[in-house]
């Protein structure tokens, strides 16, 4: 690394443009052409800037100083792809742009601001036409000051798919995930502000507004408002993931989710304060319970504290419902509940379906029959609903009397719960199980992999060793995909490594084999809801192949099996607004063949090979919890499968063989299933009939040499469908 002090500061300005008219002492690092170090600067009305417009990474590690860019261009370039990160706890600048250029667009920049002091101003990404694909980042350790403004991206025409992800207890003035600034109101039908994402992940203080977008004359001030929904609120999405946020307002979200953590709090999660309105008109809202959340009595959760000012929801969708998920488990479609113009969910208590709540409070409008079928409906008189006496005058409104929620003869199946033990699990909960079929699926090819080949192999070697024990090397590489009443892929190898022993008897010969095995691989799998999930499997056991070959031409053949498999799961769940979901799972598998067959000659090099094999293979169960906090029991998945086929060999030489076949299996079983809080999920299984073609070749090296060697590959059909394809050694010493 190169250190660079005040005397060298122009030499570095001009070769890779790091600072620009800085006054007082200078460290820099420079670590490769894209990467500088800054370690300590003492300067005000200076810049420091990024070695190129594209690609480059600033690291403060301390200093002060008024701007700092990854990358800037002033030439007709972009600027994209720069990083700055601040991480320093004595460092302390106005101004932080990820890159910012003047004529053409700023993408996928990134400010990741971990420690120190930042005073003025975060922007991800600032381009003249485009700033998209921007993110910033404050972390815990991240000190704001008074007043500092947040933008994902920033431009004069588009500023689309950026994001902002807040931690930490700061305050803040203004917070955009895309803003657009013109410099004349007739580019304004050119502009959009869509598909940013803010998410709040500790309770901060922002003193303005939260915005998923907004679209504003640079030079007037002017911030305009009628803009269409597919260019300033679409996609937009604001993630509140705690309790205790307040800003002054909330404008430009498609999506509201709230996301309780695992402790409830008696606070709200989102607190508005300015004495002016809140359109959610168009909004969706949903809260999302996490899976693990124990609420053991009536609870009430303030999602949105409307301090002052009207709370607009015009629209059907957004006044009467609200969407709640428990983890990604279920998903229940309520009333929109309003009580003093907050948003309300209760749980364990009164719930928004109730026909008498108060959900139509702002906007009368569009429930004009309720006043005349309900006197009790307190909704209807706006200027009573502030009252805390006319609740007690309502005996149909048990969740804004106290003493009500903790009545002891409320039902165990209480309808005010949102959940209830065995309700019923979302389709997409399907996906979670496919993992044990894929594992019972990976399970299966190793016992396959036995059964097909082995033998030969073992004999093979075993022969050219005059009968003695020969170590044997035998391996499957597969890529298959699954009927389950939506479908798997899985790709992998398994592999097993031995000893064969043979042993002559009066009507025929007995050869056993010991082994070892190894498999590991990767499966997805697609739900009809749309989910898909992906995974790695792997798997370690060992066996033993017993085979009876008789004078006659007959021969019995069986295995058995028993290891460890391990399988992973990754996937994004869709019901209720996306939703990552991950989990581990390891079980006990055991498989065992048994088959018989006979083997005709058809001439001096001709053989016909007609078998019947049964197959049983058993993955235990286990108990998996999920990262959205639900635990699921795993069913063990059994299969059972039988096979008939016949193999044509034919003899070349007295060391090269050739074979093909035909064969058709049927599933008997193979179904996967898993339960959750009294209910239990969607069933794949792999139940089903599958047909193959097989095709190989086979050597033997003379005795000077004593290997064997056969590789074929395996065309499936039907229920099953894809390639198998193996690699069989043999060797003596």
């Amino acid at each position: 690394m190169i250190h660079k002090k005040i005397a060298t500061r122009i030499m570095l300005a001009l070769s890779l443009g790091v600072v620009w008219n800085a006054a007082g002492a200078t460290d820099s690092e420079s670590t490769d052409d894209h990467t500088v170090i800054i370690t300590e600067h003492d300067y005000w009305d200076g810049r420091i800037d990024g070695p190129y417009e594209n690609g480059s990474t600033v690291i403060i590690k301390g200093g002060k100083g008024d701007e700092v860019q990854g990358g800037y261009d002033t030439h007709g370039y972009s600027a994209n792809d720069n990083t700055v990160i601040i991480d320093g706890k004595d460092s302390h600048y106005a101004t932080i742009t990820g890159g910012r250029s003047i004529s053409q667009e700023a993408y996928r920049n990134v400010v990741d601001f971990k420690s120190g002091n930042v005073i003025d101003e975060i922007i991800g990404g600032e381009g003249s036409h485009y700033g998209n694909e921007n993110k910033v980042i404050i972390r815990e350790d991240g000190k704001t000051g008074y007043g500092i403004a947040v933008f994902g991206g920033d431009s004069r025409i588009h500023s689309d798919k950026n994001e902002v992800i807040i931690h930490g207890n700061q305050i803040y003035d203004d917070i955009v995930g895309g803003s657009v600034e013109v410099w004349d109101d007739t580019y304004v039908p050119q502009t959009s502000a869509i598909n940013n994402t803010v998410s709040i992940n500790g309770p901060i203080t922002v003193n303005g507004d939260i915005m998923g977008g907004i679209i504003m004359n640079d030079r007037s001030g002017k911030i305009f408002k009628d803009i269409p929904f597919e260019r300033l609120k679409q996609g937009n999405t604001l993630n509140i993931n705690t309790f205790g946020v307040t800003a002054g307002n909330i404008y430009n979200f498609e999506n509201i989710d709230f996301n309780l953590p695992k402790q409830l709090e008696d606070k709200a999660m989102l607190t508005l304060t300015k004495n002016e309105a809140t359109d959610l008109t168009g909004s969706k809202i949903v809260a999302h319970v996490a899976g693990d959340t124990n609420v053991t009595g009536p609870t009430k959760i303030v999602l949105l504290d409307k301090k002052q000012g009207e709370l607009i929801m015009k629209d059907a969708t957004t006044r009467n419902q609200l969407t709640v998920t428990q983890g990604v488990s279920r998903v229940k479609s309520l009333k929109m509940q309003t009580e003093d113009n907050d948003i309300v969910l209760y749980i364990n208590g009164k719930l928004a379906t109730d026909t008498t709540e108060p959900a139509t409070k702002p906007d009368e409008m569009t429930k004009p029959d309720t006043p005349t079928t309900d006197t009790n409906e307190p909704a209807t008189k706006p200027d009573e609903t502030a009252k805390p006496d006319k609740s007690t005058t309502d005996t149909n409104e048990p969740a804004t009397n106290s003493e009500e929620t903790t009545k002891p003869d409320t039902p165990s199946n209480n309808t005010d719960s949102v959940f209830h033990h065995g309700d019923p699990l979302m389709e997409q909960t399907k996906s979670l199980v496919e993992t044990a079929v894929a594992m019972a699926s990976f399970t299966n090819k190793g016992a396959d992999s036995v059964a097909e080949t082995m033998a030969s192999s073992v004999k093979a070697a075993i022969a050219k060793n005059n009968g003695n024990d020969s170590p044997f090397f035998n391996s499957t590489m597969f890529a298959l995909k699954y009927e389950t009443g939506s479908h798997i892929k899985t790709y992998g190898s398994t592999t097993q490594i031995g000893f064969g022993m043979q042993r002559e008897k009066a009507n025929g010969t007995v050869t056993l084999a010991p082994f070892m095995e190894y498999g590991v691989g990767k499966y997805s799998s697609l739900v009809d809801s749309g989910v898909r999930g992906d995974g790695d499997i792997h798997n370690f056991g060992g066996g033993m192949l017993v085979r009876y070959d008789t004078n006659t031409g007959a021969y019995y053949e069986g295995a058995l099996r028993v290891g460890r498999i391990s399988g992973d799961y990754r996937g994004v769940f869709t019901v209720g607004g996306p939703q990552a979901v991950s989990f581990d799972s390891d079980a006990t598998y055991v498989t065992a063949h048994a088959g018989v067959g006979y083997v005709k000659p058809l001439s001096d090099t001709t053989t016909l090979d007609t078998y019947g094999t049964y197959f049983y293979s058993h993955t235990g169960g286990d108990t998996v919890r999920l990262s959205t906090g639900e635990t699921y029991d795993f069913d063990a998945v059994d299969s059972h499968r039988l096979r008939v086929g016949t193999r044509y060999t034919k003899d070349f030489s007295n060391h090269h063989a050739v074979y093909a076949g035909l064969g058709v299996e049927h599933e008997f079983d193979g179904e996967a299933i898993a339960y959750y809080d009294g209910a239990s999920t969607p069933s794949p299984r792999l139940k089903g009939t599958s047909g193959l073609i097989e095709l190989g070749w086979s050597h033997n090296v003379g005795k000077a040499r004593s290997t064997y060697q056969q590789i074929g590959v395996t065309g499936w059909f039907g229920r099953e469908r894809g390639i198998t394809a193996h690699a069989n050694f043999g060797w003596v010493f």
